[in-house]
């Protein structure tokens, strides 16, 4: 069996498809980078009298600093989440889009298989950036950053479990494509068809180790399988 047959027969029951957001639809820090966005946040944290320990201020995934936020406290943690939005929505200026997502996702409205994305990204910076490249219209729904809480984050079903809710979509009919061990984790808890996208070295072992159905190098590979 070839990998292109291996694929359609691995997806041959989605009718819904998941995609998460930093990875797999656009590398959002292409231009305003993560380790400078993790850093304004570290300053922030600092400059309101955190005393932040170092694998915090020496962290480069602006994710991890506002995970930490949460054991400041709830005033700062939303304080937090605010300051990681509106940077968010900045860095969407310069994202730069994913090869062969708007094909997949326009594929996916063609053959009328609904598309949600699910990221620990804010659904105002998704939001920002789908418009303005004029795919936001064929996005269903968007399952998003909006709590404060970064426990219901990824590896934490939650946001998968709520975009089936919003899709009605059968988990065993769903698939979700992501591009961290963090995606497939919660794909798994949801029942859903985990997919890695292998988009750097060593993540397709790491992906195939962690019990992905399937793992691909290129979004193109999943488009005739749609």
């Amino acid at each position: 069996m070839t990998t292109a047959e291996a694929i359609q027969t691995a997806l041959e029951h989605v009718q819904y498809v998941l995609l998460d957001f930093d990875g797999p639809v656009c590398d959002i820090y292409a231009g305003l980078s993560a380790p400078t966005v993790a850093g304004q946040l570290s300053k922030m944290l600092t400059a309101a009298g955190v005393d932040l320990p170092d694998h915090v201020l020496t962290q480069d995934d602006p994710l991890e600093v506002f995970r930490y936020s949460a054991v400041l406290g709830t005033e700062v943690n939303r304080a937090l989440q605010e300051a990681l939005t509106d940077l968010e929505v900045k860095a969407t200026a310069t994202a730069e889009i994913t090869p062969g997502v708007e094909e997949m996702i326009r594929r996916a409205v063609e053959v009328g298989k609904p598309i949600a994305i699910v990221s620990n990204n804010s659904v105002a910076s998704i939001t920002a950036f789908l418009s303005a490249r004029g795919l936001l219209s064929a996005v269903s729904y968007i399952s998003g950053r909006t709590d404060p809480n970064p426990a219901l984050m990824k590896p934490n079903p939650y946001l998968v479990s709520q975009a089936l809710d919003k899709l009605t979509a059968p988990s065993e009919q769903t698939m979700l494509v992501g591009d961290s061990l963090s995606d497939i984790e919660a794909a798994k808890a949801a029942g859903v068809i985990s997919v890695g996208y292998a988009n750097k070295p060593g993540k397709a072992d790491s992906f195939a180790s962690a019990g992905a159905e399937v793992v691909v190098t290129r979004l193109d590979d999943l488009v005739p399988a749609l």
